[in-house]
Order: structure tokens, then C-alpha cells, then sequence
């Protein structure tokens, strides 16, 4: 309650009070004592997408009516993404903004999915670049540009030719880069055993 406190800029009983309220309009606790801190209740959880959704039309309305002016902002801002979107993405996005705004520095964090909505809610990430299948749900989400896969493999080998098929594709040895460790299914093989070919 007291990190809330200061997240909203009020005093601990002030979010005391507001929490009470709450929790009489919708004659539910919300939130209940756990072994760290509180943890919020079913009806609570029910709550979080209508209420972000809310939060966000509010929010787009006010910025909408906002005259930000790159050339003279003065802000920092924080991006989570994987070391490819940095290498694919960012670095041109960082050549702009010095260009454009050169009073906005882009602050980069590794992507870390599962803590990526936590991480938001306490301001910590302002912006995720992720692919769209893997967007926490609450969140919101735009979709920015399509990417192709291509295959790459060493010079000479034996079995990669214009011909391969799916079948020989799958059944080759595959790297997989997991930046949490351990993931050894991809959207790749998603596809394949759709496809029919074993992943």
C-alpha cells in the first residue's frame, strides 16, 4: 500500500480510503494480505482489462490534445525488447531520435515476458517490442511490420538445397535461440506440426 502511495503521489491513508471505497462499490475486498504484500482477489482480476481499457481511452484522449514537440522534449524513455529488435529495430530508431529529438534518450531492457505487465504497471517500461502472439492480454498492442524467415545454415551443407522440403526441413538439426533458456519449441515448429511434419 505504501509503494502504491507513492506511485500515485498520496499519502497512505489517502490510498486507504480510496481502496475502502472501492471495495464498498463493488462489495468485494479486492485485495487480501498475502505472504508478500497483498494479492488481488478473483473479482479483482475480473476488473483489470475492463479498467485498463478505460484508463487507456482517458489517457489517449488527454494526449491526443497534447502538443508534444520532438525537436524540444526533454524525457526518457524505456524499451524492452530482445537483442534481435535491437539489432533489427532499435539502433535505426535510436539514429532518428538523435536526429529528431535529441533530448529523448531511449533507456533498453531485456525482454522479460512473464514480468513484462508487472513491469509496466509500476512504470518501469514504457514500451515493448514483442512479437504479437506472445503480448500479455491487458496490455495494449499495435502491430508494427511483418517478417519473413529465412534458412541459413553452413556453406556446404550436404542436406540444405533449393529443392528441401518441409519433411527434410523438419527433420534436420535446429538452433534454437530462447532468451529466457529452455524454450525449445518456436513458432517455427508450431507451424510445422500444423503442417503435419514433425517438429
Amino acid at each position: 500500500m505504501t509503494r502504491a502511495a507513492a506511485r500515485l503521489h498520496l499519502s497512505q491513508p489517502a490510498v486507504s480510503a480510496q481502496l475502502g471505497r472501492l471495495r464498498d462499490i463493488f462489495d468485494d475486498p479486492l485485495l487480501i494480505p498475502a505472504h508478500r504484500g497483498m494479492t488481488p482477489t478473483v473479482k479483482a482480476l475480473e476488473l483489470l482489462v475492463p479498467l485498463r481499457q478505460a484508463l487507456d481511452q482517458v489517457r489517449a484522449t488527454v494526449t491526443t490534445h497534447l502538443n508534444f514537440e520532438p525537436a524540444t522534449a526533454s524525457l526518457t524513455v524505456s524499451i524492452a525488447c530482445t537483442d534481435y529488435v535491437q539489432a533489427a529495430l532499435i539502433k535505426h530508431l535510436v539514429v532518428a531520435m538523435r536526429r529528431e529529438a535529441p533530448g529523448v534518450r531511449i533507456a533498453l531492457r531485456l525482454l522479460d515476458v512473464p514480468q513484462l505487465e508487472l513491469q509496466m504497471t509500476r512504470g518501469e517500461v514504457d514500451l515493448a517490442v514483442i512479437n504479437m502472439t506472445g503480448a500479455p492480454p491487458a496490455l495494449h498492442a499495435q502491430h508494427l511490420y511483418d517478417e519473413s524467415y529465412v534458412l541459413i545454415g553452413r556453406h556446404g551443407h550436404p542436406s540444405l538445397r533449393a529443392d528441401l522440403t518441409v519433411d527434410e526441413f523438419a527433420q534436420l538439426d535446429h538452433v534454437v535461440v530462447s532468451p529466457r533458456g529452455g524454450g525449445f519449441s518456436t513458432s517455427v515448429d508450431n507451424a510445422l506440426v500444423a503442417r503435419g511434419a514433425a517438429a
